[in-house]
């Protein structure tokens, strides 16, 4: 039986197990792409690297901030992260990133 890609998956929980049951598959894709200097997410490098030693993603160093969110918008994210199976906080920073991401290729047009 051939194995089943990611792309097949149906749910979330069937790309979860997928993740799971993939895991050193993955893992050394990440080495060779990092052996390659190929590691990427979209069309950019993210910085995250294979600890060899450790067989552990290493991410790049992040600073803890605080800032006062309104509730409304804070309730509005937690909801909008569940449907996406993600936590709030890992969902902000992503639209963080993305926002950043649109800023800089407008200011690249201008």
């Amino acid at each position: 039986m051939p194995k089943k890609k990611l792309g097949d998956t149906q749910t979330r929980a069937e790309e979860a197990r997928w993740f799971e049951e993939n895991q050193d598959r993955i893992l050394k894709l990440f080495q060779q792409a990092e052996r390659d200097g190929t590691l990427r997410i979209g069309n950019r490098s993210v910085g995250i690297t294979v600890s060899k030693r450790a067989e552990a993603l290493v991410r790049p160093r992040s600073q803890k901030v605080m800032l006062r969110i309104p509730s409304d918008d804070l309730e509005r994210t937690r909801r909008l992260a569940s449907t996406k199976g993600l936590g709030y906080q890992t969902y902000i920073k992503l639209l963080l990133r993305d926002g950043l991401d649109r800023e800089e290729k407008v200011r690249r047009r201008a």
